[in-house]
């Protein structure tokens, strides 16, 4: 039980931290423009790791008549406008500030996509093989192994076979990791014992099929095709 405990507590301090973060948006402040002085630089870094990267984009080849699933959405859907990638966008996220916020963004900007849910990752309201890509950026780093063994169950259950997925963690050799984690701390969203690049990649091959990985930044990317066991 105090395993359990630990995730549902850590499951609140990043929905409490990302509603917050609404709350300053709200008040026409944005939290990643008043931090300390130190992080200025950090910020270049810390942005180029978004789910509107190119990279992602080629390598899931969204089309028309497909439903692509956005995994801790968070903003994506107005930062990066993911409602263009041709494929019905899909998103969730554990906050429901961040939620309530990009439903009224498709309102004002009469958007269609398939919906917004509040949900947490190991326990997604849709049906079997129902997605045919899906992306999971600035997800999985919150979490320990046992939560992310969860987290990939639940993904290959909701994702059609052989469809394509990219998620990432950070890399703990990289000279910023130490900064990342100071930055996310401050911003009231602090880490949880996340798991080693080996452990992470042990349980993603058990059920997905990596097809490349892009271990260049301070986020390593996986690139992968769900295998249904």
């Amino acid at each position: 039980m105090p395993k359990l405990r630990n995730i549902e507590k850590q499951l609140d301090i990043i929905r409490r931290a990302y509603d917050k973060t609404v709350d300053y948006h709200k008040k026409g402040i944005n939290p990643l423009t008043v931090v300390p002085e130190k992080f200025k630089r950090f910020q270049t870094t810390y942005h180029s790791c978004n789910s509107g990267q190119p990279a992602i984009k080629k390598y899931l080849k969204p089309k028309p008549g497909m439903r692509f699933l956005d995994v801790g959405s968070s903003a994506n859907l107005a930062n990066y406008r993911l409602d263009h990638w041709s494929a019905t966008y899909y998103g969730i996220d554990i906050s429901p500030e961040l939620i309530k916020a990009m439903k009224n963004f498709v309102l004002r900007e009469n958007i269609r996509i398939g919906g917004l849910y509040v949900a947490d990752i190991a326990k997604m309201p849709f049906k079997n093989n129902f997605f045919d890509i899906a992306a999971a950026i600035g997800v999985l780093e919150y979490y320990d192994i046992a939560y992310i063994k969860k987290a990939l169950k639940e993904l290959n259950r909701v994702l059609k076979p052989e469809a394509k997925m990219v998620l990432d963690m950070p890399s703990l050799r990289h000279p910023d990791i130490d900064t990342m984690f100071e930055f996310e701390k401050y911003l009231g969203r602090p880490r949880l014992n996340i798991p080693t690049r080996q452990q992470l990649e042990n349980e993603l091959k058990k059920i997905f099929s990596i097809d490349k990985i892009d271990d260049s930044t301070l986020m390593i990317k996986y690139f992968a095709r769900t295998k249904k066991v």
